[in-house]
């Protein structure tokens, strides 16, 4: 790890999150490197040497030093790699930055949340990972208004974080408070998963809609018009087996409206309400936002099959029952004609399966498995 301070960002992935980071990160006198899968993504960024944006960071231009669809030439001399995809494709863009990452480079996820699959993808890649980090969330609420231009209406108050091993904490905290001022250093990854709450809002809101969307291709406000107080309750339902499921891995989270409310995306009275209603009413930052044009989005693709399933899986290892995931979770696949549970992120694919409570945490601490009973009886 780099001792002498964070200069040179390798940003993975030149979607809404990728775009606002750069904006911002480039605005503040990092080396930016942005690295897009898609040529359609990069071409219009590259066509103007970088992007426009509006919102809270006022409005204007940030040019940025490297656009490109080379994993390689991105990461070159990066000291950090920031990786803002969407977390179905964290495996893919593990085997694809593996060959380029050197061991001294730290590897940071915002949005994480899906424990040790992107580390475990490098390593089954061949490829060297020192260290491994990770946020709850993106760092923004924000949409890209044209293919060059984003719109940034939040930046988070509080990032969730943490290190892969735990007990490394606190040297790459140093180093990552740096470019992100706001994070709030947990014990483990299994302390970012939680409190992801994209995973018990997004999937219920849009399957209660899903009539209104294929109607309307999706013209109405997702959070306001769409969450109801029929479709909140559903929302505080989940969020009741996620605060359960949580309390049995020894992670402690806020419900959902405090969470809102510490990350300033909802205002006292939502709160103060105590339910999702109530919190995305009182939502400024979200107001305004237009729900998905097609089932067809990461509302499904992503939340689902690597947000409801980790919970509904992690709730299996715990003993914790999630009856209203497990219900959302099917009706999706149904709606979406696709397997989310099967495609979603297992317990094989978190790197812990077979393993108990106890097993976990002592992996995610150390870095280590711990030795199983027969092993220490020997």
């Amino acid at each position: 790890m780099a001792g002498s301070g964070i200069k040179s960002i390798a940003i993975i992935g030149a979607g809404n999150g990728g775009c606002a980071a750069a904006a911002q990160l480039a605005q503040r006198g990092f080396d930016i490197r942005l690295f897009g899968r898609s040529h359609t993504t990069t071409e219009p960024l590259a066509a103007i040497g970088g992007i426009e944006y509006e919102g809270v960071l006022g409005e204007g231009f940030t040019r940025l030093a490297l656009i490109t669809n080379h994993a390689g030439a991105a990461l070159a001399g990066a000291d950090l790699v920031l990786i803002m995809v969407p977390t179905n494709a964290h495996a893919e863009i593990g085997r694809a930055i593996a060959p380029h990452l050197a061991r001294e480079q730290i590897v940071m996820a915002a949005p994480g949340h899906t424990l040790l699959l992107l580390p475990n993808s490098i390593r089954a890649a061949v490829g060297e990972i020192g260290i491994y980090c990770d946020s709850s969330s993106l760092p923004f609420i924000c949409r890209k208004s044209s293919p060059c231009r984003i719109r940034i209406t939040r930046a988070a108050q509080i990032l969730y974080f943490a290190v892969y091993p735990g007990e490394r904490m606190d040297a790459v905290a140093k180093e990552v408070r740096a470019v992100f001022p706001q994070i709030k250093p947990t014990p483990s990854l299994l302390h970012t998963v939680f409190p992801y709450t994209n995973a018990i809002h997004h999937p219920p809101a849009l399957l209660l809609n899903v009539g209104r969307v294929e109607s309307t291709a999706g013209d109405y406000c997702h959070y306001y018009d769409g969450i109801t107080p029929s479709v909140g309750r559903l929302i505080d339902a989940l969020d009741v087996e996620r605060l359960k499921v949580a309390a049995a891995l020894g992670v402690a989270v806020e419900p959902l409206p405090q969470f809102f409310f510490r990350m300033g995306y909802t205002g006292a009275a939502g709160r103060d309400g105590g339910t999702a209603y109530t919190v995305f009413h009182d939502s400024e930052p979200n107001r305004f936002i237009k729900a998905p044009e097609t089932i067809d989005h990461r509302f499904f693709n992503e939340d689902v099959p690597y947000g409801l399933v980790a919970i509904a899986e992690l709730g299996r290892l715990a003993g914790v029952p999630t009856p209203c995931a497990d219900a959302v979770i099917d009706l999706a696949s149904i709606v979406a004609d696709r397997s989310f549970r099967q495609e979603g992120l297992t317990r094989e694919r978190m790197g812990i399966a077979g393993m108990s409570v106890a097993e976990v945490q002592a992996l995610l601490q150390t870095g280590r498995p711990r030795a199983s009973r027969s092993a220490q009886a020997s």
